[in-house]
């Protein structure tokens, strides 16, 4: 699906992100082969970092519910969308009297990671109570709804307050912010704990994952197996759709708009076969990544299935500019 961004927009947008350092003259690198494993039915989520070429945490889909923005000023609160999680916003009600999914109108997070468009939105200054749809597990059992009402947040840390609907289970949570991630993760597994499962912020560029994606066509999003960037810690993308990779140089930087969509790469790098469900890659793309380290990569892919024939393993070749 091809994207349009105007550059003016894009220079609003990384205007904002923090201030480019120069890039130190660099011959370019060779072009490597690499190969991440979602596995099938997709349950990895998998932090890759563009200049050590290597994989540097890799947790389930599974181990979280929610994630808080850690930096001092953050937050924000976001769904697992890649559990095709959704949220209900109840307003200002009592706590008590939320105990019904029926009527509800769900809301889900902006696929390209933009803060100002969560489910959950700005909850501050308000006593709304919301509902969580905790999805499936892996074994396709539906885990049930949790209804929550955010207290505060600070430099250093957030409440919250969840329940079941029917009331059981009440329990005032406390999340520890941790500065040199971009979020903190939560699970209401074990009766609600924090896990940290992001690495460092300053230590991946690329995320490889289930995520949202919304067709105009239908009224709910769907999730599709994606590539997401690390967009909180000013990772860029700039998109070719001419089948360039071979020719595309450093110069090239300088001509290309860039943006800062987390789902810029997403998930149109591969074509589906409606027929069998199998999936061909589009030749025709290939990618441009400004990582954490202000230095950039070319990015092209080549496969989505192992050896094996299993699908659940994007590959891709990557080279230094």
């Amino acid at each position: 699906m091809q994207k349009l961004y105007f550059l003016g927009i894009v220079f609003i947008l990384m205007s904002c992100l923090k201030e480019d350092k120069p890039v130190p003259a660099h011959l370019a690198g060779a072009i490597e082969t690499v190969q991440i494993e979602i596995g099938y039915p997709y349950t990895n989520q998998v932090y890759y970092d563009c200049g050590n070429n290597q994989v540097v945490a890799t947790n389930t889909k599974y181990d979280w519910d929610l994630s808080f923005e850690c930096s001092a000023a953050g937050f924000h609160i976001l769904n697992n969308t890649a559990k095709g999680e959704f949220t209900a916003n109840m307003g200002s009600v009592p706590f008590s009297s939320v105990n019904s999914v029926g009527n509800v109108t769900w809301l889900w997070d902006a696929e390209n990671g933009n803060l100002d468009s969560t489910a959950i939105g700005d909850w501050r200054n308000t006593t709304n109570v919301y509902i969580l749809d905790l999805q499936f597990n892996a074994n396709g059992s539906h885990l049930g709804y949790k209804k929550l009402q955010f207290l505060t947040v600070n430099n250093t840390f957030y409440t919250f307050k969840s329940a079941n609907l029917d009331g059981t289970n009440e329990v005032i949570h406390t999340v520890n912010k941790k500065p040199d991630l971009n979020f903190i993760h939560f699970t209401f597994s074990n009766g609600g704990e924090t896990v940290e499962l992001e690495p460092n912020k300053e230590n991946w560029d690329l995320l490889f994952t289930n995520h949202y994606h919304k067709f105009s066509n239908l009224p709910m999003p769907f999730v599709l197996t994606q590539v997401l960037t690390n967009k909180y810690n000013n990772v860029l993308v700039s998109e070719d759709n001419n089948n360039l990779f071979q020719a595309t140089t450093l110069a090239d930087t300088s001509r290309n708009p860039f943006t800062n969509n987390w789902d810029e790469i997403g998930y149109d790098w591969k074509i589906r076969n409606s027929q069998d469900n199998s999936f061909t890659i589009d030749n025709n793309k290939s990618y441009i990544v400004k990582t954490v380290e202000n230095l950039y990569y070319k990015i092209r892919f080549t496969d989505f299935y192992n050896s094996s024939g299993l699908k659940g393993y994007p590959t891709f070749e990557i080279q230094k500019l």
